[in-house]
């Protein structure tokens, strides 16, 4: 996993973690890719060590909405890798990504907009995920 453009960051002061967020997590792979799409606005952004896993933070209330969106942007019924976490602690930060700063506050986020772009993401992730197992096994002729 390469990080060298990004500027980990220790988790905010209190009062900044004073507000109610949810998150949106994925796959470090998709949402590093959706860091890089031109056009995306996050809120803050958070990568966990352990899980793998990059979690952008959203308003609270914002994961129990995720499933009704996916749906209604006819991602229901694809496995993405794509969940919300609710609530989301920012000091349970292990490296920010993109810190909770003035601009970048997660209530400013259109939540439909990145969650459309989080699942398509998500989605290649998973085919390139998929196509790397196909090459790895071998052809079975009977």
């Amino acid at each position: 996993m390469n990080f060298a453009t990004s500027r980990p960051r220790t988790p905010p002061a209190a009062p900044e973690c004073a507000r109610g967020y949810d998150a949106l997590v994925l796959t470090a792979e998709a949402g590093l890719a959706l860091l890089r799409r031109p056009g995306v606005r996050t809120g803050p952004v958070a990568y966990d060590h352990e899980s793998g896993c990059v979690q952008l933070l959203v308003p609270e209330g914002s994961a129990e909405e995720l499933p009704g969106l996916l749906e209604w942007l006819e991602w229901g019924g694809i496995e993405l890798g794509l969940a919300g976490r609710a609530p989301y602690d920012p000091r349970e930060a292990a490296v920010w990504l993109r810190p909770p700063e003035p601009g970048l506050e997660a209530d400013r986020v259109d939540l439909v907009r990145l969650v459309s772009a989080a699942a398509t993401e998500c989605h290649r992730a998973r085919l390139r995920s998929t196509a790397h197992k196909s090459r790895d096994q071998p052809l079975a002729f009977s």
